[in-house]
């Protein structure tokens, strides 16, 4: 079973794609991000002899929105199998082209490889929908680009103006995380989520960015695929050498997303301009057809900088992934 971890009430946020493009913020929090942040969270408790082990310890899936009590899973990469009873096969085509989220109940169909019937309304922008959560349902979040502006350090320059997308939540909405733990660490994460929202995650936490409230749901259990021939990333994932034959790349359907950034969240001042190197990673909704367990590694993005204060920068490539079922 996998702890569900709710994040509530959450302040304007930006969720980086690893890039610098301010004006355009991700629909995902991704899983190197979360498991990051509750590491620098860890350090600032004076923890810092372990932390390769304490990254090692765990996996959390990427973060992905709900509303209410209505969970929504990244669609499987490829074609869903998945018909709309009310409409042409074209229109509902180029409809079903546009969904990313499917809400759970749906999306447990979809990994055991069932055929899904829905009607027209159940499919809302990039969400598909339970029919009877049709009637409730809200946009989680929704994205608006503002204008801003850089100030140069340097006296008489000009200022830089640049846009900025932040992503606001519904009052009734947020972004949740699935967790796998072993329980003598379960309870140390969840206080480190809770410090992580009273900080804030992502972008311009300085200015009460990316601030929230931490709610600990009911338990998923992704051992319910009966006759499994695959498996789906709900995280990141960085394959070890020995892994990549076992993955069959030529019958996988996926996406590579490349992981960078600053190290913004350095506790070192002088190092927060300083670029992190890059690392490509699969991103969460691809899919291998195949059952052997997926063990990933953890990688160090330490830049080159002859500096004895510079520290290792982990991020975690281990995947959250389930098995499921190619029908």
């Amino acid at each position: 079973m996998a702890v569900v971890i709710k994040l509530k009430h959450i302040s304007p946020l930006h969720m980086g794609t690893g890039k610098e493009n301010y004006d355009f913020s991700s629909s995902v929090l991704q899983s190197d991000t979360i498991s990051a942040a509750l590491a620098a969270m860890r350090v600032q408790c004076g923890k810092v002899d372990d932390l390769k082990d304490f990254m090692e310890s765990f996996t959390v899936s990427s973060a992905f929105p709900f509303f209410g009590q209505c969970l929504f899973f990244p669609k499987p990469q490829g074609k869903m199998n998945v018909s709309v009873s009310d409409m042409e096969e074209y229109s509902s085509r180029k409809k079903l082209k546009k969904v990313k989220f499917v809400e759970y109940e749906t999306w447990k169909q979809l990994i055991c490889g069932e055929s899904v019937n829905v009607q027209s309304n159940q499919l809302q922008s990039i969400f598909l929908l339970s029919s009877k959560s049709v009637s409730k349902f809200a946009v989680p979040y929704k994205s608006q680009v503002n204008q801003r502006v850089s100030v140069p350090r340097n006296d008489g320059a000009d200022a830089d103006p640049f846009f900025f997308d932040w992503t606001y939540f519904h009052q009734e909405g947020g972004l949740f995380c699935v967790l796998d733990a072993p329980k003598n660490k379960e309870t140390e994460i969840v206080e480190l989520f809770q410090m992580l929202g009273e900080t804030g995650i992502g972008t311009d936490k300085n200015i009460g960015g990316g601030k929230f409230e931490v709610e600990k749901a009911e338990p998923i259990n992704f051992d319910c695929v009966k006759s499994a021939n695959a498996t789906m990333l709900l995280s990141l994932y960085i394959p070890a050498e020995e892994e990549i034959d076992s993955l069959d790349l030529l019958n996988s359907k996926y996406e590579l997303v490349q992981r960078g950034g600053f190290l913004a969240g350095s506790q070192e001042e002088d190092f927060k301009h300083l670029r992190k190197k890059s690392v490509y990673a699969f991103n969460v909704g691809s899919v291998f057809p195949t059952t052997t367990k997926l063990t990933g590694k953890i990688v160090d993005l330490q830049p080159s900088w002859n500096d004895e204060r510079m520290h290792p920068v982990y991020r975690s490539g281990k995947p959250f992934a389930i098995p499921i079922n190619l029908n």
